[in-house]
Formats: C-alpha cells, sequence, structure tokens
C-alpha cells in the first residue's frame, strides 16, 4: 500500500485565502522536486502577490521578484548557477500583463528553467482587478464591475498559443477542480523539473485555479466555475513538447 505523507520541504501553514489554489500547486511543486531528488538545489523565484507566501512554506531558497519581473530574475539566477533547479511560482497578472515581456524572452531565449503560471482571471492579491489575458468575457472584477467587454476591454488570450510560436521545449496547462486533473497538473509540473534536470530548455506549464475570495464564490462554486466555463476557453492538455516531436520525427 502506498503511503501518502506531506512532502518534508514543506515545514510551515501558508497563508493563502481559503479554497485558493496556490497551496495544491505548491504541494505538487514539493512533490515533483523531492520526486526527482533535487530538493538540496532550488532557488525559486516568487511574485509580490499570492505566490510570495511559498517563501514562508517551504524549505528552499527564495527571490521575491518585483511584480511581473519572476521570469528576469530566474534568468538571471539561472545564469550564474546553471547548477541550481531553477524555477518560478507566479500569477498570471505577474507573467502575462505586467511581466509579459520578461516572460516573452525567458521563452524566446529558451532558458532552462520551470515556470508555473497560476491563471485565476485576476490580479489576486492587490484586490481581484481585471486580468487583460485571462479574465473571462462578462466576469466582474473591482476594475470591470459591469462584466469584461470586447469592445472596450479586449478579449482573453490563451498565451500558451502564443508562447508555442517560439522555439521552446514544453508549454502545458493543468486545472485544479478534481483528483485526475490535479494529478495530470502534477505530471505537467515533474515533466518541467525533468526538463530543466536534463538541460532541455524553457518549460512552462500554466494552471487553471480557483480564487474564492476575489470571485465571491463558494470554493466548490469556484471549482464548477473552472470546469464548466474557463476550461471551454483554456483547454488543458500538451501545447509544445519539443522532444517527444523529435523522437516522433526520427520514429517517421
Amino acid at each position: 500500500m502506498p503511503v501518502f505523507k506531506k512532502p518534508e520541504s514543506i515545514i510551515k501553514a501558508a497563508g493563502y485565502c481559503g479554497g485558493c489554489g496556490h497551496g495544491i500547486i505548491q504541494r505538487t511543486i514539493a512533490e515533483s522536486i523531492e520526486e526527482l531528488g533535487l530538493q538540496d538545489k532550488v532557488i525559486a523565484s516568487v511574485d509580490i502577490a499570492c505566490a510570495f507566501w511559498a517563501q514562508d512554506a517551504l524549505n528552499y531558497e527564495f527571490i521575491a521578484g518585483p511584480h511581473g519581473r519572476c521570469a528576469a530574475v530566474a534568468t538571471g539566477i539561472k545564469k550564474v548557477r546553471p547548477d541550481a533547479t531553477v524555477y518560478v511560482h507566479a500569477g498570471d497578472g505577474c507573467s502575462y500583463v505586467i511581466g509579459l515581456s520578461e516572460t516573452c524572452f525567458a521563452a524566446i531565449r529558451d532558458v532552462p528553467i520551470t515556470m508555473i503560471v497560476v491563471n485565476n482571471g485576476t490580479f489576486g492579491m492587490t484586490g481581484g482587478q481585471m486580468n487583460l489575458a485571462t479574465t473571462l468575457l462578462g466576469d466582474r472584477t473591482v476594475s470591470s464591475k459591469a462584466g469584461r467587454r470586447q469592445d472596450t476591454m479586449g478579449h482573453p488570450v490563451d498565451m500558451l498559443k502564443a508562447i508555442a510560436g517560439f522555439d521552446v521545449e514544453f508549454l502545458a496547462r493543468g486545472a485544479l477542480y478534481d483528483p485526475r486533473h490535479i494529478d495530470q497538473t502534477k505530471q505537467f509540473i515533474r515533466k518541467g523539473f525533468e526538463n530543466q534536470r536534463d538541460n532541455k530548455g524553457f518549460s512552462l506549464i500554466e494552471v487553471l485555479s480557483p480564487c474564492p475570495t476575489n470571485w465571491k464564490l463558494t470554493p466548490v462554486q469556484s471549482m464548477k466555475k473552472i470546469k464548466d466555463e474557463i476550461e471551454k476557453v483554456f483547454p488543458v492538455g500538451v501545447y509544445v513538447d519539443r522532444s517527444a516531436a523529435r523522437e516522433k520525427e526520427k520514429g517517421a
């Protein structure tokens, strides 16, 4: 019988809101790192936002990058510490709006880091403002009180499709609304760390995550929203797997 226990890297409870998905993501990160035996050489770049709590919870080295600059900070760390396992844990506002340039240039350079982007469709830590990249049409936020309108606020963008235009190693999207999807998300995150271990290039794993506090929903309602609404706009699955594609070409 398998024994399920807390990863040793988790040393303290974090301060996430009730029902938040960041804690689940944090655990899958720790499980993946420990399963691969990488825990002694980890340096993480977290955003000055919700992911900031991970610094208290995990027994790794951390640098809190300026808001939106996590990918740039992680790139710098990897350049001077190529032996380290460097990962980003940041939100969609940080990664796709304020830090869109930094995320894209890390991908263009194919920097061998593992970037984990939490897509909850909002700027969580600052009060729930609309996210130009991920807030769904019609969703009400503190900066789109009547709901997001396409004619004035644009349409949400599938950033994985955009980044897939660069020559990167791995792009995938997971979700957290049931055990099967949590397990799939973990496999994507683990793959991202395996790629870094093997010096294969840039990996980005996006995770559809609940934000009950800013969505003004219960945790159960938030999970249902991901399944019924958000996943239809942002489908889960693997978008790019360069190594697998090359192996397939060889076998063809």
